[in-house]
């Protein structure tokens, strides 16, 4: 019997006013720009000949705001996953890169070089990011076997899964793209293997 193909397009989110300031977003929120409303409606019509089956968006509004317009003029259904939300930056929410680079000059180094190393009181390590959002998209593919499914997230969520999946180490991460806003990927899953697209 051959194996059933399943794909998740894993987004990440428009561009928000935070990410044009430099700001970390972590858990909180900021709203999309008509940039970031733009860049969504792009992978909207990029994803518009797909059949899609179901969404899984983070709870994020960023990440909502993303996902209501893609879905826009489909009668699809959306699960909300807190698996999949952006990694927990505890103090340094609101906050812009600048000054957490002066707050924080250890901290912020292993951030960026050395982020297996990172480790903030009252943030998420990246290990434990890696560990939530992989839980989360295996349960996506194991709710959804043979189907098209997207995925909306967020910047460092969807790198470190794209890390799990090209069995890369979390020191490899400086070395990976960051996924730009509204981007789309595709994990691709056939019998239990997965692939990036």
């Amino acid at each position: 019997m051959k194996d059933k193909i399943t794909n998740i397009f894993l987004v990440r989110h428009g561009q928000t006013l935070w990410n044009l300031e430099q700001r970390w977003q972590g858990n909180q929120n900021s709203n999309l720009t008509d940039l970031g409303i733009n860049q969504a409606k792009i992978t909207k019509g990029k994803l518009s000949k797909q059949l899609l089956h179901k969404g899984y968006v983070s709870p994020l509004q960023r990440a909502r705001d993303t996902m209501q317009i893609i879905i826009q003029d489909r009668n699809l259904e959306v699960e909300v996953v807190d698996d999949i939300r952006e990694i927990n930056l505890g103090p340094w929410e609101g906050k812009t890169q600048d000054e957490t680079a002066i707050s924080h000059p250890i901290e912020f180094k292993a951030f960026w070089d050395t982020p297996k190393t990172f480790l903030l009181q009252g943030a998420e390590t990246f290990e434990e990011l890696q560990s939530r959002v992989v839980r989360g998209i295996r349960r996506v593919f194991l709710e959804n076997e043979g189907k098209n499914i997207v995925v909306v997230s967020h910047w460092i969520s969807i790198k470190v899964a794209l890390a799990f999946y090209k069995k890369q180490p979390l020191s490899f991460l400086p070395q990976m793209e960051n996924p730009k806003n509204a981007e789309v990927m595709c994990l691709r899953k056939i019998g239990e293997n997965i692939c990036i697209l």
